[in-house]
């Protein structure tokens, strides 16, 4: 299959493609950040380890269900980076992540104590088994967003400590 050109088509690529290439983005402190999609995004080269620490464990039975997460879309969507799930043996459990790219992460974590796989409720929606998440953000009314969750791991192994309520 043969595509046919117009001259006056690639006439104006030809001047298009270096103009739109050749001219600078200036971008306003207003200006809202631009996320580049997965697919986009650079995959840090540098690793690190991460070590949660979750404390308030009153019960030895049921597991820890733990989400980790890289970015605010899949915070707020439940879809995490990373998943894991660890038997509860001890009041404090920790649990630890190897080789993670450096970077911004949160994470949600909650006592599942009936081991059903999901974060138990009672009346009008408030959790009836004990959850936490990074950097200990609360809010009365609801979850935490990303911005108070999220935190920053570098090069240098991280423990986090997370208060379940």
């Amino acid at each position: 299959m043969s595509y046919r050109f117009s001259r006056a088509l690639i006439a104006t690529l030809i001047l298009a493609v270096p103009l739109a290439v050749a001219t600078p983005v200036i971008a306003s402190e207003d200006a809202a950040p631009t996320r580049a999609t997965n697919a986009d995004a650079p995959l840090s080269t540098q690793t690190s380890r991460l070590t949660l620490e979750v404390r308030g464990l009153d019960t030895l039975e049921g597991q820890l269900m733990i989400g980790l997460y890289n970015d605010e879309n899949g915070f707020e969507t439940e879809q995490d980076f990373k998943g894991r799930t660890v038997p509860v043996t001890a009041e404090t459990e920790k649990v630890v992540f190897d080789a993670l790219p450096t970077g911004r992460y949160a994470v949600k974590v909650f006592h599942d104590e009936d081991r059903d796989g999901k974060l138990d409720t009672g009346m009008f929606g408030i959790p009836s088994e004990p959850y936490g998440f990074s950097n200990n953000a609360s809010d009365p009314f609801s979850a935490p967003e990303w911005k108070e969750t999220r935190f920053q791991l570098g090069a240098q192994p991280l423990t986090h400590v997370i208060d379940l309520d």
